[in-house]
């Protein structure tokens, strides 16, 4: 009886916390974990029954140093993303519906500083202007595995599969999986 009553009020404090995330204007999402954030609400859409694991970080950057941006991060219904999931956007990442996201997993549209031309090599990271700032377009029904990493201009097409620990810059236009560091595609399905 005590355990019954116990998940009667953990499942309407889970209601109620949507709902004041939705009256508030953020995001809501079905289950949102300990310790989450996010920054940059106003350019987030959240699909239906999206839930978000503990730690994560949410970011939709507008101003970082002297640069203004425009953001927008779109994840779909029945997404759902582990603990540790850190998403971060200057540009535009789109999340299809259905995508199950593991843990300790980085999505960024940008990097900081282009090493390529060294004039920002003596800057710390933190300092340098923010660029090769392109889109991230992860498909419908993709599964991204714990540890992997998905740098700017990626694009997933519907049912990929990103193994564990992978470092992903790269385009695939049909259902695959992509491991390694860099990533490459090691088998099409």
């Amino acid at each position: 009886m005590l355990e019954r009553l116990f998940f009667l009020f953990h499942r309407v404090g889970r209601v109620a916390r949507a709902r004041m995330w939705r009256i508030a204007g953020q995001p809501a999402f079905a289950r949102r974990g300990r310790a989450s954030k996010i920054f940059g609400w106003r350019a987030i859409r959240v699909g239906k029954r999206a839930t978000i694991g503990d730690a994560c970080w949410i970011q939709a950057v507008e101003r970082y140093g002297g640069q203004s941006f425009r953001p927008s991060i779109s994840i779909g219904d029945d997404v759902h993303l582990s603990d540790a999931v850190h998403i971060s956007a200057v540009s535009s990442i789109e999340i299809g519906n259905g995508c199950l996201l593991g843990s300790r997993i980085y999505i960024g549209d940008h990097a900081h500083g282009d090493s390529a031309d060294g004039a920002h090599r003596a800057m710390s990271p933190a300092r340098r202007p923010l660029a090769r700032v392109e889109p991230i377009r992860i498909g419908d029904d993709c599964w991204i595995c714990d540890g992997a990493v998905i740098l700017a201009g990626t694009r997933l097409a519907p049912g990929c599969i990103v193994a564990a620990n992978a470092v992903v810059r790269l385009t695939a236009d049909a259902a695959c999986v992509i491991a390694g560091n860099p990533a490459t595609i090691v088998k099409r399905l």
